[in-house]
């Protein structure tokens, strides 16, 4: 089609959507499905070493043995060892904005001895320090969990 002089030409977008399914497998899908329906965290642990494996695993890094099913129910409270506090905005390298999560993130050892890597409700810098206690805030209506640990809002700050 060739371009008249003067002619001005419209372009609409249609964004289609694009469903996909994919398999977590049957060690990372178990962590998903229970964090979905019962809102808990779950790992394997070791044959050979008896040493939890978070994420689930197949095969145990330190003994190269089949890990199993020896599943373990985890506490979704620990302490906070190290935060990264942003004092500067991040922008989404994809659209120019700005991340729309403010919360710090930090690394905890949860109840039971595995560390995961997650974000903290409290923003206040002044409040925020290693050796803390959180606990997970769980998205609450199960259709909106299934992302396994997406399905953890952040960490709060307890006082035990």
């Amino acid at each position: 089609m060739t371009e008249k002089p003067g002619q001005e030409l419209l372009t609409v977008e249609i964004a289609r959507p694009r469903p996909y399914r994919w398999s977590t497998g049957k060690y990372l899908g178990r962590l998903y499905k229970e964090a979905m329906e019962n809102k808990r965290l779950v790992t394997n642990r070791c044959p050979k070493c008896k040493e939890l494996l978070w994420p689930p695993q197949a095969v145990c890094g330190r003994c190269k043995v089949e890990a199993g099913e020896d599943w373990v129910a985890m506490s979704d409270k620990g302490t906070v060892i190290q935060y990264t506090y942003l004092v500067f905005p991040l922008w989404d390298p994809h659209y120019g904005e700005k991340l729309a999560n403010p919360h710090p993130t930090a690394t905890i050892k949860l109840d039971g001895g595995v560390y995961m890597v997650h974000f903290l409700e409290e923003k206040d810098p002044q409040k925020l320090k290693e050796g803390m206690r959180v606990q997970a805030v769980w998205k609450e209506k199960q259709e909106e969990r299934g992302r396994g640990l997406g399905d953890i809002l952040y960490f709060r700050t307890i006082e035990e």
